[in-house]
């Protein structure tokens, strides 16, 4: 996933979030290794909290479960992704909505190149996109992503850059399932390579496809 958003705030018990800073980041560190390695569905909690050195029952002191625990890893991940926005993003005014749109695929890629388990347990969800924890993810982050691009369409408008008789929630809407799209389409033709590091260039190549086909569509012009 590209953008940097989130779903619905979620908290663990009180008793873990009371931990000494050093032990709940012991077992954080765990689970992200965890879950990078084996998925969701696969991970085990026991090994979680045997490399975490905590009692089994100490777990469920913390978590309900291991869903609430992957929820709490999911909602650090979004946290760590929005420490890459670039400064491009944070000052929206300042660019046009094609170059935002392009700078959001780059802040994405950047923070899986900088952050390679935390990016793995995203590509370990994609690689079971049938699962219930993925649609129920997807289900609570889409509305937000909705809902940046929707702002930015908003700005373009008012800015003249994209047309003013566009209907706003259905691009959005497009705008959304053409990155998700983006990025399957990429994994399918690289042999699905999870290895995002060593292919930023190819991947914004892609980028800048879909938005030559944003800009220009495929109707042919009179001279081309």
């Amino acid at each position: 996933m590209v953008a940097s958003e989130q779903g619905e705030s979620f908290m663990p018990k009180d008793t873990f979030l009371n931990l000494a800073n050093e032990k709940r980041k012991k077992v954080e560190d765990a689970a992200i290794d965890e879950f990078a390695e084996y998925g969701f569905e696969n991970a085990s909690i026991n090994r979680i909290v045997e490399n975490s050195e905590i009692a089994k029952g100490s777990f469920y002191q913390y978590f309900s479960d291991k869903k609430d625990l992957f929820l709490h890893i999911i909602q650090l991940i979004g946290q760590e992704k929005m420490k890459y926005l670039s400064d491009t993003l944070r000052n929206p005014q300042k660019h046009d909505f094609f170059t935002l749109l392009k700078e959001l695929y780059a802040s994405g890629l950047k923070f899986a190149t900088s952050n390679v388990k935390l990016a793995n347990i995203g590509n370990q969800l994609i690689k079971n996109v049938n699962s219930p924890i993925y649609q129920e993810l997807l289900g609570e982050n889409l509305p937000a992503s909705y809902k940046i691009y929707e702002e930015l369409l908003k700005l373009a408008v008012q800015r003249g850059e994209v047309r003013e008789d566009i209907d706003i929630v259905y691009v959005s809407y497009m705008l959304v399932t053409l990155a998700v799209a983006n990025f399957e389409y990429w994994l399918e033709t690289n042999n699905h390579d999870f290895d995002i590091g060593k292919h930023t260039e190819s991947i914004m190549k892609l980028v800048d496809k879909q938005l030559d086909f944003l800009k220009n569509g495929i109707e042919k012009k009179e001279g081309d």
